[in-house]
């Protein structure tokens, strides 16, 4: 067996990719080699000099980046995917920010390891950028602050690299010029998303960093509240009922691909919540002028579309000042979840075009993709989970669903076996017909393929599609393990098609 890797290769940012190798404290700039169009696949020691400079402009000499591709600096290269993985062993992606960030730098690793508990990734990430140099402060076993030394023994390993463009030494003007105006009659404390970046200066100049986050302010009241409280919350639990008597329910169940977990929920309303390992991690909303209207009729009560402050001036009536600012986004802290709020301008009057809750530290893509939407969503989901879990008693309130359970836990879900048969054929998958075949199912070719039988591997399980006569789907299972006592092969185009 080979041995593990114990170098880890955290990237501070993504465009380009650069980062630190925290074993060493050697930092690198990634590369195009194998894969090309933006991969940054291989990776590539950069002086702490060329790094601190990439993270402010372009500071690596013309050329380098293609010698590293064409192989003129090999004795450099500290990873590429030829030994079988696209990123290292351990690799700790650089976090796309929800709200748009003024400043790069290693800052924002710091930034997340607020508010987590001291043994989590973030946190050890934290410590291992600083190298030992960060002054911690732990409350009920989270981070409340982290202090860094830019300058003497202790110093950070980095200085000029913990916020691009501030070193040890760097001016009061010089500080407000990459982080902007400070907070309030504090002249030395400044605000970095809803936290707080409290420096200390000699007679040199800048000496010390310490970030803080300060108390969360509560939940508001109103509509907005069973939203935030949907939040990391189980999908299926009583936040969530809750928030669905709001917001309308379930129309549509979008899946993003085949190998990634991440769903997209549309709701009655055009509410958008994204939900991953069954838990809440986004709500959307876009108002618009039909407030107060009455959504479709589904199978739970008729409610009504809630009224959403519509206007700059009406969000800061209802939910105060923001913590922070930037172009068209304002953001706001409520408990352990985040408000941004998106406008039509930058006008005082600007109308709301969006309104984003997600958790503090989580970030989301609108952009998601909408590959395949359906029933097969939630039983994926739901698999693996414990036989009380909200979403597992969900799934089997449905009418023609039977549940197998394995030590307690959800193993497999079956349709088609128990009645209701074209209800949930038609809503296990969108465009599928309440009778279907075998190639009526809209998910593309199976993985393994026989007479009777198709099977598909997911990244939470597998789909088996029976078809007793050969054409015509019989039942659906959903299961954790591949259902033995199958005969079927690989599917091969030249074979299969």
């Amino acid at each position: 067996m080979p041995e593990r890797d114990s170098r880890c290769f955290v990237q501070v940012r993504s465009q380009p990719s650069l980062g630190v190798e925290t074993t060493t404290g050697i930092t690198w700039v990634g590369v195009d080699q194998q894969v090309g169009h933006g991969s940054a696949d291989a990776l590539f020691e950069l002086t702490t000099e060329q790094y601190v400079g990439e993270l402010l402009w372009d500071s690596v000499k013309p050329g380098f980046v293609g010698e590293c591709w064409s192989g003129k600096h090999d004795d450099l290269r500290l990873f590429d995917p030829r030994g079988g993985s696209w990123y290292p062993e351990q690799w700790v992606p650089a976090r796309s920010r929800m709200f748009p960030p003024k400043i790069d730098g290693e800052i924002w690793h710091h930034v997340d390891a607020l508010g987590e508990p001291l043994d989590s990734q973030r946190a050890t990430v934290s410590r291992a950028l600083a190298g030992g140099t960060e002054d911690m402060a732990v409350d009920a076993g989270r981070v409340t602050s982290i202090r860094f030394t830019l300058n003497g023994d202790g110093a950070y390993p980095r200085p000029a690299g913990l916020i691009a463009g501030l070193g040890a030494g760097a001016s009061r003007a010089e500080v407000a010029a990459v982080l902007g105006a400070h907070v309030g009659g504090h002249s030395d404390v400044h605000v970095l998303e809803g936290d707080r970046v409290r420096l200390r200066y000699d007679a040199v100049g800048l000496t010390e960093v310490l970030l803080e986050r300060p108390a969360a302010q509560p939940l508001p009241d109103g509509p907005m509240r069973l939203v935030l409280e949907m939040l990391g919350e189980p999908q299926g639990g009583c936040a969530w009922t809750r928030g669905v008597e709001l917001l309308g329910e379930v129309r549509r169940r979008w899946a993003v691909s085949s190998g990634f977990p991440r769903r997209l929920l549309e709701l009655d309303s055009g509410a958008e919540v994204q939900v991953q390992d069954a838990q809440v991690l986004s709500v959307r909303l876009r108002p618009s002028p039909a407030s107060d209207v009455v959504l479709r009729a589904t199978a739970t009560p008729q409610v009504r579309r809630p009224h959403w402050p519509g206007t700059r001036e009406e969000i800061r009536r209802g939910f105060g000042a923001p913590l922070a600012t930037t172009g068209r986004m304002e953001l706001r802290r409520f408990g352990a979840c985040d408000l941004l709020t998106e406008y039509s301008s930058h006008e005082a009057d600007a109308a709301v075009t969006e309104l984003t809750a997600v958790p503090v530290g989580v970030s989301v893509s609108h952009r998601i993709h909408r590959w395949r939407s359906g029933e097969f969503t939630m039983f994926l989901d739901a698999l693996g989970r414990d036989e009380q879990h909200p979403l597992v008693l969900a799934v089997g309130r449905l009418d023609g669903v039977d549940l197998t359970f394995l030590t307690g836990r959800l193993a497999r879900v079956e349709v088609g076996g128990t009645g209701s048969h074209a209800e949930r054929f038609a809503a296990f998958v969108d465009g599928t017909p309440a009778r279907p075949t075998r190639k009526e199912l809209p998910f593309g070719v199976p993985t393994y393929i026989g007479e009777h039988d198709d099977l598909r591997d997911f990244e939470q399980g597998w789909i088996h599609v029976h078809a007793r006569d050969g054409v015509h789907v019989t039942t659906i299972a959903v299961s954790l393990e591949p259902p033995e006592g199958i005969n079927v092969h690989l599917w091969l185009p030249h074979r299969d098609r």
